[in-house]
């Protein structure tokens, strides 16, 4: 059997549209992806310094009620969730405080993570699929024969993937980066007012 005749052709046996459909579904996925991330990360306003000292205040003074709810008014992003862990168990007086807020951190961190590693891998690979839409449009282009219609059609499929590709993947790596940058951020303010609040629990 002849492998790449024009009878007998492997990517004969798929039609030209298969790896445009392939990389409009993972556009999609990450469209998806991106939306559903940038208003999880919208909706987590950071601490302001003057608000974190209020909550420092209400914590010296041992008015852990206060200070948990004027937590939850702020802002819903990880560092308040962690914060008010550790409020709830210091004032149930357990000796379990920083474990209890390293647990709902790690808890935390995996919810800002969610999603981001698909989004990376969807940038690295559409180009790929790009390139295998460009190289089986090349291979069906001469399995066809030059000036035939089959040949025309093998060139606008390789044409048309690489576009397709480069246009999903592009977008897709700016907005990783920007989406891993906002994580860091709130990892970075969520460890910075844990530090702070376990040094208030540990002198009252």
């Amino acid at each position: 059997m002849v492998i790449l005749g024009k009878s007998n052709s492997i990517i004969s046996f798929l039609p030209p549209e298969f790896i445009p459909v392939v990389i409009i579904i993972v556009s999609i996925i990450a469209l998806t992806i991106i939306i559903e991330r940038s208003i999880f990360y919208w909706r987590m306003r950071t601490i302001a310094p003057d608000q974190l000292r209020t909550i420092k205040d209400l914590l010296r003074e041992g008015k852990w009620d206060e200070a948990k709810d004027f937590s939850d008014s702020l802002s819903k992003s990880p560092a308040s969730k962690v914060l008010q862990i550790g409020i709830e168990f210091k004032r149930r007086g357990s000796l379990y405080i920083e474990d209890e807020m390293e647990t709902e951190g790690y808890r935390q961190i995996f919810l800002l993570e969610k999603f981001l590693t698909g989004l990376g891998t969807i940038a690295i690979i559409s180009p790929l699929l790009g390139v295998l839409g460009t190289v089986t449009g090349i291979i069906r282009s001469f399995s066809e024969g030059a000036g035939t219609k089959g040949a025309e059609v093998g060139i606008s499929e390789a044409l048309i993937t690489t576009a397709m590709g480069l246009s999903v993947s592009i977008p897709s790596y700016i907005f990783y980066n920007y989406l891993v940058r906002k994580k860091e951020e709130k990892i970075t303010e969520m460890e910075n007012i844990s530090n702070q609040a376990l040094q208030i629990f540990e002198n009252n």
